[in-house]
């Protein structure tokens, strides 16, 4: 069992509703041994000081994370409101790593389902760890494709999840190596408003955000609109016109957020490694290497062949092959580029010498 003090369990009651920041500020993660008179001139209200003082110590089978403290999820402790308190089962180095949020439409199509599955692939093969909410379509989509790097953020206290449908969802993510966290203490039930607030740790927790379906009454624009407001990533997976599952994302898109087709496109606009690079096949002989090293932006055949010394039926089999592994791509007017950066030109270039 884990204990937590009256005043961190009064904190956890009232997030949502209660900002320490300023309080943090001031006087470090030692809030609870601040006076009623340090905490009401940090913007506390005197009501919410009085919950802090009388609450009782709780005990529960969730460990926890307390704002301010060394292992508590920096990209969440700056977002206003950041909740007091983190319930959690599993595997919490996972809040260490770089996190992106899939979330979308609860009644969602198929397509949506096998794209945030995809997502998830991807951007987990890269070494991102997916952040979703644990609700039907989209999000348990995510979270399923791969449970061992997957944050499930709870819209209710985890012992109440545990004790509904979701009990076999939450048992494969901590048995596989991910995390389910909770701002609520475990008993709390979920409710029409415990939803809704949840949604800024998903986007607080993460470098971004991609939705995946949603109508433009649907929840997920919600976390849309704090994930702009947190100063983090927006990026939205285009739909059909006529779909009513993606009118939300047809919006956003208008409205300024990155479109988005796969993990590449999520990689790319976090700045990071884009996964073809990562994943693609190295030439496998040396007139490819030799193809490669020669070559510039729109160069032609005939050109690729002075360069690399090459017969002509050389550099046409060298050319099919890197066109089949992504590393080249035909131009009109019987020209080819190369999909490679000066580094690994460079490094082509010197396998060639000697």
């Amino acid at each position: 069992m884990y204990t937590i003090t009256g005043f961190w369990h009064g904190a956890a009651t009232l997030s949502g509703r209660i900002d320490l920041s300023q309080a943090l500020a001031t006087h470090g993660h030692l809030l609870d041994r601040c006076t009623d008179q340090q905490l009401k001139r940090s913007d506390i209200h005197s009501r919410h000081i009085h919950r802090l003082r009388t609450s009782q110590p709780l005990s529960s089978c969730q460990d926890s994370l307390l704002l301010g403290q060394p292992t508590y999820p920096s990209g969440l402790g700056v977002v206003p409101f950041a909740p007091p308190v983190l319930f959690f089962m599993g595997n919490q180095d996972l809040l260490s790593e770089t996190c992106v949020a899939i979330v979308g439409a609860r009644r969602c199509t198929q397509r949506g389902i096998d794209t945030a599955r995809s997502l998830a692939h991807g951007l987990t093969q890269a070494g991102c760890v997916v952040v979703s909410g644990l609700a039907y379509g989209i999000d348990t989509a995510a979270h399923l494709a791969r449970p061992d790097k997957t944050i499930a953020v709870l819209g209710q206290g985890i012992e109440q999840a545990i004790n509904s449908q979701k009990r076999k969802i939450i048992e494969r993510i901590v048995s596989s190596g991910g995390l389910v966290l909770s701002e609520f203490p475990p008993k709390i039930p979920a409710s029409r408003y415990t939803f809704p607030q949840r949604n800024r740790i998903i986007s607080g927790l993460c470098d971004g955000t991609v939705v995946v379906e949603a109508t433009m009454r649907s929840g997920t624009r919600i976390t849309a609109r704090q994930t702009l407001e947190q100063g983090r990533e927006l990026m939205v997976v285009p739909g059909h016109p006529s779909d009513r599952t993606s009118t939300g994302c047809n919006t956003m898109l208008m409205e300024g957020a990155a479109l988005i087709r796969d993990a590449d496109d999520v990689l790319q606009c976090l700045g990071r490694e884009v996964l073809s690079k990562q994943k693609r096949p190295l030439p496998s002989c040396s007139h490819q290497v030799r193809v490669i090293s020669a070559l510039d932006t729109g160069d032609t055949f005939d050109h690729i062949v002075q360069c690399t010394g090459l017969g002509q039926s050389e550099v046409s089999v060298a050319l099919a092959a890197l066109e089949l592994t992504g590393w080249i791509q035909r131009l009109p007017g019987d020209r080819v580029t190369v999909d490679t950066s000066a580094k690994e030109r460079n490094l082509y270039a010197d396998t060639t010498k000697g």
